[in-house]
């Protein structure tokens, strides 16, 4: 069964090749999920809405071979029981029917939640130095304030050009690299993802 997976982030606007680098990224980094997911489709939305809206419309327009799923940033953390409640202002905006809110899933609170989780990622990118950085280490990834996931990545980031930590450059980079198991320890909502897709490919 082929998955196609929209999700949120890019760079803003139409750069095609900061939008396929982004793309290729979020695919190496699920592909080591399983080779039955080298055929997975990713498609980077730019904003949450504008993913949202992109999501709704490949459900109307799916066909039965193809299972469709969104994941966005939470952008807080998550108390709803679902993440269809939780984005529920959001997919009632986009006209979504409410029995169809399935395979929604959350990066709690955001992508760079994910990236801090890989001790090895972030020395691939940045070189040996981070090691000497304390990063979060609450073993719930997901109730770190996004603030301190920044600061941290500012820290990594001092000797790149910008001197702090840049989403598209720095986070692709990070995103090839990063280990699916680095975050599933430490995230709910990313070992939900990893259920569904491995399910998913499989049916």
């Amino acid at each position: 069964m082929k998955v196609r997976l929209y999700v949120e982030g890019g760079p803003k606007g139409t750069h095609a090749d900061g939008l396929r680098r982004f793309k290729n990224a979020f695919k190496q980094h699920l592909a080591q999920l399983g080779s039955h997911l080298n055929t997975l489709e990713v498609s980077p939305g730019g904003s949450i809405d504008q993913t949202i809206r992109d999501f709704v419309r490949a459900l109307r327009e799916a066909k039965q071979d193809c299972i469709v799923a969104l994941l966005v940033d939470s952008d807080a953390p998550v108390t709803a029981h679902t993440p269809a409640i939780h984005l529920e202002t959001k997919l009632n905006s986009a006209n979504l029917p409410r029995d169809r809110r399935t395979n929604i899933f959350l990066m709690v609170q955001f992508m760079e939640a994910w990236l801090i989780t890989d001790a090895a990622a972030l020395e691939k990118c940045f070189g040996s130095k981070v090691r000497t950085i304390r990063f979060p280490q609450n073993p719930d990834i997901e109730a770190v304030p996004k603030r301190d996931v920044l600061d941290a990545l500012d820290l990594a980031a001092q000797s790149m050009p910008t001197g702090h930590y840049h989403k598209i450059r720095d986070g692709i980079r990070i995103l090839a690299e990063l280990k699916p198991d680095t975050v599933a320890q430490r995230s709910k909502h990313a070992r939900a993802l990893h259920e569904f897709l491995r399910q998913s490919a499989h049916a």
